[in-house]
């Protein structure tokens, strides 16, 4: 059985994986699917108790989810998809950074 130091990386890796595959998914995203939604929420959650950045995470995905349903605009979508891009992108640099501490 391996030590607790050699097991406690793996964790932070898969969410970093499943973050950076979320996205990707809001990189390309231009419909909302209640599945899809479902699956990007668990990944937020599954990063630990919610934080500020977690649900900062949270609330850009529900507003460019929102904009896609109820706007036609497509730069409103694609302002909220940055905004939803750079939170992520700093959940997943603060995630490295923790990972990096692990190692």
């Amino acid at each position: 059985m391996p030590a607790t130091d050699d097991v406690a990386p793996w964790p932070w890796r898969d969410h970093l994986a499943a973050l950076g595959a979320l996205r990707r998914g809001v990189a390309v995203q231009s419909s909302v699917d209640a599945a899809d939604g479902v699956k990007a929420r668990r990944i937020l959650f599954s990063l630990g108790e919610p934080s500020g950045e977690i649900l900062a995470a949270l609330d850009a995905l529900d507003r460019f989810e929102r904009t896609i349903v109820e706007c036609d605009n497509p730069s409103a979508i694609e302002t909220r998809r940055l905004n939803c891009l750079v939170i992520l992108d700093r959940l997943a640099a603060k995630g490295s950074v923790a990972r990096e501490l692990l190692d």
